[in-house]
């Protein structure tokens, strides 16, 4: 295989021609790591991994945005990035969240559980039933709702209280 174009683009998206056809789009950064060139021969598997590399790194920069934000579960956070890249990198940039400690489920089920139940008044189904829909392991939600203890009538005069 043979480089035979590399187009500088706008947001350091590079288009990568090989063979005389588009390929795809790397970034700068991967282009310069691996010292691409036009004009120089590739090996399929090296350019694999380099396209791998490129995308891994776009989407854990999408990953710092999305947490920068707040705080979400490792599902909520690959839901998010599969919508812009592989399955495989979502999943690969999920669990690199977690390893650098920027993604708990424990402590997000935890703050989630605490705001279902005290801001918005849920029954401890209700919010056991959020926190699943947001990928919380079962037991993770049971554990973490055992920790808070609520005044059930004192949510339903709450609820009462802002409908009328």
């Amino acid at each position: 295989m043979l480089i035979t174009k590399i187009i500088c683009g706008k947001k350091l998206k590079n288009q990568l021609y090989i063979d005389g056809q588009f390929y795809c789009n790397l970034d700068a950064e991967t282009l310069i790591l691996n010292g691409l060139k036009e004009g120089q021969e590739i090996d399929p598997d090296r350019l694999e991994k380099i396209v791998f590399d490129s995308s891994f790194r776009k989407a854990k920069e999408k990953a710092f945005y999305i947490l920068e934000r707040r705080d979400h579960s490792k599902f909520e956070l690959m839901s998010k990035l599969k919508k812009d890249f592989d399955e495989n990198i979502a999943l690969s940039v999920s669990e690199k969240m977690v390893d650098l400690g920027l993604i708990s489920d424990e402590s997000f089920a935890e703050k989630y559980a605490k705001e279902l139940l005290f801001s918005k008044c849920y029954s401890k189904n209700r919010a056991k039933i959020e926190l699943l829909k947001k990928g919380i392991n079962k037991d993770i939600a049971e554990m973490v709702l055992d920790k808070f203890d609520i005044d059930t009538e004192e949510n339903i005069r709450k609820l009462i209280e802002k409908k009328i």
